[in-house]
């Protein structure tokens, strides 16, 4: 079990740890499809991405990667923390056999401690160091002194 992060435990810079998911396969595009009801050949088809897009093989969808990247913010707040807010610009895709790494850092922090937000700016990465996506995050933390009170 990981150690639940407080709001005390961060300022401004401090690192979100870097999280690595992957080699992306076809059957994580797969999966991903179903739950999402998203049939979109792109994500499943080789020779229908290669084709009818000009890509190399099938991609990644987008929601994939945002739910891996929320997964990354969440495992790392804690079971105490709370992902409030998510925004995310994609800009290149994921393709069958890459690898996706999140990393980020705190970029504001509330003044008030009872009112414990903090904002981390976050970027996806493939294995060649692409830049895959942006993102901005507001997370609530739990105090120390709360996590004493239980």
């Amino acid at each position: 079990m990981t150690k639940q992060i407080c709001f005390e435990d961060v300022d401004l810079g401090y690192s979100v740890p870097k999280r690595t998911f992957g080699p992306l396969t076809i059957v994580d595009t797969v999966q991903w499809a179903g739950f999402q009801e998203n049939w979109y050949r792109l994500h499943w088809d080789r020779e229908f991405a290669r084709e009818r897009s000009g890509l190399k093989t099938f991609i990644a969808s987008g929601g994939y990667r945002e739910a891996l990247l929320a997964r990354t913010v969440t495992d790392w707040i804690g079971t105490r923390g709370i992902l409030r807010k998510l925004t995310v610009r994609q800009s290149f895709p994921s393709f069958e056999g890459d690898l996706i790494a999140y990393s980020g850092a705190v970029a504001e922090k509330s003044p008030n401690p009872h009112d414990p937000w903090i904002t981390c700016e976050l970027e996806g990465k493939n294995q060649a160091d692409r830049l895959l996506l942006t993102a901005r995050c507001r997370v609530i933390l739990p105090s120390i002194r709360s996590l004493n009170q239980k």
